[in-house]
């Protein structure tokens, strides 16, 4: 199908939901597949425990990331030990750590913005996935990256390290497109592809190298999977266990939180009435540069939660665009899975849920294409809403209503005594926004996210306003730009100018 095959595979999706409703059945050859962009079935299949990741959809990520992994793996005994084993890194009290890793790197971020000037056009995007990278790799690996540092340093090596992971994106994912692709040797554009394969696994074997020589934080990522037992033989992890969970916390945690930030600052670029409510939060928090408070009071860890404008306007970017965009693809071998004790999804079919489908079409939101984060000031923003849910009423109702309907009336559906849902840890009201996943496999390093997108937008709008650069074309441009490799982004990154504020020497 022809929509399977474009490069802002997000924006077809929603399309697709679009035009032809919450529940859609596709078939492509003898591959059949069913598309969910109902809150409640969707909300049921994510935490489902029958329906597990599809292996072959996310084995193409198999030459990227050295093998299966947290990201890709099966929820087996295996997967079940790692995730276990690393959780406690991206515990409430480790993200204090965190936050004074991300406040560095931020600064060090802004210290090079201003040193440009406002006549000079950044490349945003790369600058924030460089500044990820930082972070991930001070936090997580005890390691510095110097992702940023090396564009003063001329250090090609540390330079080259973003690169490579940017072409390592892109050429898996035009593996995907091209059937194939990678026996065109002959091709000097395949050759450079593997190249940067080769860069890539080059950084994460040295990662690996390094955690193992040193001596992780307590705590850390590194250390937690350093001290990770294999259940099948009791004994710590093969370096072949180990690489491509090093190599998915280096992907996943940069990728996402890079691009996310850079929409961060593109919507409010567009929307000065949001960029200046932002600004009198930090004021009313002391927090603001101005030419009266040049150096106002440092940013703790503490002020966070009280930045709430903020977080709404994170939020509202999350749902619009989500890193994940496609979403999840999940199926089950074994037995049929039952939906709403209606909907029966025979064994072998795949199960799509599509996160940015979900999260901007009509008949789940209200004004879906409007960048309106005082939405997210109305508590439970985040769940379905009853007089909105597409599907007939009929599919919403239980015998045991009382107990199957979440406190908004809104109904949770699942198999009889509750065989086939996971609710552990999960409030029983369906939701409409799956930024990070929903259920057993939901990003573990979300906290982390979190914290680095409040603390990085929060400090650069202290220091800056941004402007798109003209060479992007307007919100046209960077609509046309959008692309789905692994994660929502750009195809040539995000220019724009770094403005100082009155007040910023």
């Amino acid at each position: 199908m022809r929509f399977l095959a474009r490069l802002d595979l997000h924006r077809a999706a929603t399309e697709l939901a679009e035009r032809f409703g919450p529940l859609v059945r596709i078939r492509v050859m003898c591959f059949h597949c069913v598309i969910i962009t109902d809150p409640v079935l969707a909300t049921e299949v994510l935490r489902s425990r029958a329906a597990d990741k599809m292996r072959l959809i996310y084995s193409f990520l198999d030459p990227f990331l050295g093998g299966k992994s947290l990201l890709t793996g099966h929820t087996d005994e295996h997967w079940k030990t790692v995730r276990k084993a690393v959780s406690p890194a991206f515990s409430q009290g480790n993200m204090r750590d965190a936050f004074g890793h991300v406040l560095d790197c931020t600064m060090a971020l802004v210290e090079f913005l201003k040193e440009g000037g406002p006549e000079r056009v950044h490349n945003i995007d790369n600058l924030l996935l460089r500044e990820s990278m930082d972070v991930i790799g001070r936090f997580g690996l005890g390691k510095d990256m110097n992702a940023l540092a090396s564009l003063k340093t001329g250090n090609a090596e540390e330079t080259r390290a973003v690169d490579a992971l940017l072409g390592s994106t892109k050429e898996v994912s035009k593996r995907v497109q091209q059937y194939g692709r990678w026996w065109g040797l002959w091709s000097a554009n395949v050759r450079g592809g593997w190249e940067d394969l080769g860069r890539f696994r080059a950084i994460i074997q040295g990662l690996l190298d390094h955690i193992k020589a040193g001596q992780p934080r307590p705590g850390s990522f590194g250390q937690l999977l350093l001290a990770a037992r294999d259940p099948a033989t009791g004994r710590a992890l093969s370096d072949a266990q180990l690489f491509p969970e090093i190599a998915a916390l280096f992907f996943a945690g940069i990728d996402t939180t890079g691009h996310t930030g850079t929409f961060i600052l593109y919507l409010i670029s567009q929307h000065p009435e949001v960029e200046a409510k932002i600004l009198e939060e930090l004021d009313s928090m002391e927090l603001s540069i101005t030419s009266e408070r040049p150096r106002p009071r440092p940013l703790t860890y503490p002020d966070l939660p009280k930045l709430t404008y903020l977080q709404a306007v994170i939020k509202e970017v999350l749902r619009m665009y989500p890193p994940v965009g496609g979403g999840q693809m999940t199926m089950s071998q074994s037995h049929d899975i039952t939906l709403a004790n209606r909907l029966v999804i025979p064994a072998g079919t795949a199960i799509w849920v599509p996160h940015h489908a979900i999260q901007n079409v009509s008949f789940n939101w209200d004004q879906p294409n409007a960048f309106m984060p005082e939405r997210w000031l109305v508590p439970g923003t985040e769940y379905a809403v009853t007089e909105k849910l597409p599907l007939p009423r009929g599919w919403y109702t239980e015998p045991d209503a009382d107990v199957a309907a979440g406190t908004d009336g809104v109904p949770s559906h699942g198999a009889a005594g509750g065989t086939d849902v996971d609710e552990s840890g999960n409030s029983k009201r369906p939701k409409r926004y799956f930024p990070f996943a929903e259920g057993p496999r939901n990003c573990v390093g979300q906290s982390l996210a979190k914290v680095s997108l409040l603390v990085t937008t929060a400090t650069l709008l202290q220091h800056f306003s941004f402007r798109l650069a003209d060479e992007m074309g307007g919100p046209e441009g960077v609509r046309a730009s959008e692309r789905y490799p692994l994660v929502i982004g750009l195809a040539n990154g995000m220019s724009m100018h770094a403005i100082p504020r009155p007040g910023v020497t």
